[in-house]
């Protein structure tokens, strides 16, 4: 029995159906389903598709066949490839060639990978749950991502995902509560690249024909300043730091083994380091003591600083010298002295590791540090410096911004603060500058002085008349022509 049955040709043999012999592809089986048509489509020399159409009614599998032969003679003639991608097996190809050719830094790395693990091959499947074919993307579908990804954690999967995180199982909690539930404008920009990127590469190497640009809406949210510590906030921050480092106070604590201890005196010498430079957490992360220069005089200045050289291989991929405050060299200084690891090559800042192996880089020090800032006890606020008077919650990046606030307080212009810290002065104005009608009060209150007109004084304090007439004068009951006609016939009889 053949294992081809029903064999049609249309357009002089280009396009072939087919049914297969289901008893004689498989001879153990007693029941059969109905049999499929499947499609051998020629496009060139050389140049053959030969897959299923996954229908069993003749006329819808030559109506999908045409349709199919139409779209891959047209691949061929743009010199696309015939090879059906989905947007799952496209993605992972992207994203070990930029992982080969060493695109990113470590945290890129891990931020498009759950990017993409949570969002984009979520979004991108069909109703059964399969990634979609490229070439099935339209431009609406793909534009109508940015509703989807806007509610996704209004929606019963994201308010699911939220309660129970089952990476968590054996944790104090359970939960992942740390996503916002509307994205910021600045997080949709992130995705829009990467989509952008994701497509732009499918476009390139033939794997899809259409054409699309994604952008997110227009966001219509104010631009407000980035939570950070006010100078109270901020001595307070710094006194009950040294409780946590000391273990003592408030912080006591008589379980801390020796490595808690180490733990903490780091997060003390790190905070109070980010505090006065103003580095990203990602250029700390990479920090070396190679780095850093120690006991950089300023004739103008009577402290020493020190000047720490941030490294490439971070957030904007370029070398710069970022002038400290003295007291980041002093805490550095102290810091080298208590640390282990203290090698020209040794990270500044580094992550548990098993014993005998070289330090890594810490992998999340703003757990410790909102965990410390929940437990500093502020009247009538249960979790202590977490959250800021407007509900937002504090995170290291705080510091960041605490540290633009004092220095423009202490009148540090934009263009050197946005040198220092790297960043653009637009930047600086929209999220950094912290600075509020009390800095600017004598601008704001000041008026132009005024010569005011000597009051006229009484030569003879002992008349009750002249007196009275003064008196009146100063409630404003008389004007001064009128105390000066009173006082005149007194001056010449005296």
């Amino acid at each position: 029995m053949a294992y081809y049955e029903n064999r049609m040709e249309h357009l002089d043999g280009d396009l072939i159906l087919y049914q297969r012999n289901l008893a004689t592809a498989a001879p153990n089986v007693k029941t059969h389903r109905k049999a499929k048509w499947y499609m051998k489509l020629r496009l060139g020399p050389r140049k053959f598709v030969n897959r299923s159409t996954g229908l069993t009614i003749y006329e819808d599998a030559y109506a999908f066949a045409r349709k199919e032969y139409d779209r891959l003679s047209n691949a061929v003639a743009l010199g696309h490839t015939l090879e059906d991608f989905t947007f799952e097996k496209h993605w992972e190809d992207w994203y070990q060639r930029n992982l080969n050719n060493r695109t990113w830094a470590a945290d890129r790395q891990r931020w498009h990978k759950n990017q993409a693990g949570r969002y984009y091959k979520a979004y991108f499947r069909y109703a059964d749950g399969t990634s979609m074919r490229l070439n099935d993307i339209t431009p609406i579908f793909a534009h109508a991502y940015w509703d989807w990804r806007i509610s996704y954690w209004s929606t019963q999967r994201g308010e699911n995902l939220s309660d129970y995180n089952p990476k968590r199982r054996r944790a104090k909690t359970v939960s992942t509560h740390n996503a916002a539930k509307v994205p910021s404008k600045k997080t949709l920009q992130m995705d829009q690249t990467a989509l952008n990127q994701i497509f732009h590469d499918a476009r390139e190497r033939g794997r899809i024909q259409q054409v699309f640009k994604l952008k997110p809406p227009a966001d219509s949210r104010p631009h407000n300043r980035r939570p950070h510590f006010e100078p109270d906030e901020h001595k307070s921050l710094t006194a009950y730091l040294r409780s946590y480092r000391d273990v003592i106070g408030h912080f006591k604590n008589d379980k801390v083994n020796a490595w808690h201890k180490m733990q903490r005196t780091q997060l003390y010498h790190f905070i109070i380091f980010m505090l006065n430079s103003g580095l990203r957490l990602g250029e700390a992360r990479e920090m070396r003591w190679r780095d850093i220069k120690f006991d950089e005089v300023d004739k103008e200045h009577a402290e020493p600083i020190c000047v720490v050289g941030v490294r490439k291989a971070t957030k904007t991929s370029q070398n710069r010298d970022v002038q400290t405050q003295p007291n980041a060299n002093k805490t550095l200084k102290e810091w080298k002295d208590k640390s282990p690891y203290t090698g020209d090559n040794d990270l500044v800042w580094f992550g548990q590791q098993k014993a005998g192996s070289a330090p890594k880089p810490f992998t999340d020090l703003n757990k410790s540090f909102q965990t410390f800032l929940s437990r500093v006890p502020v009247e009538g606020a249960k979790d202590g410096l977490l959250y800021n008077k407007e509900n937002e919650k504090r995170s290291i990046y705080s510091l960041r911004h605490t540290y633009a606030t004092i220095r423009r307080s202490h009148g540090v212009e934009y263009p050197d603060l946005a040198l220092n810290m790297g960043c653009r002065r637009e930047q600086l104005e929209k999220h950094y500058d912290h600075s509020t009608s009390n800095s600017r009060r004598s601008n704001i209150v000041k008026v132009n002085p005024k010569a005011k007109a000597a009051a006229p004084v009484a030569t003879d304090t002992s008349d009750p008349f002249l007196l009275e007439a003064m008196k009146r004068f100063q409630a404003g009951q008389i004007d001064k022509e009128t105390l000066l006609a009173l006082l005149k016939p007194n001056e010449t009889q005296s």
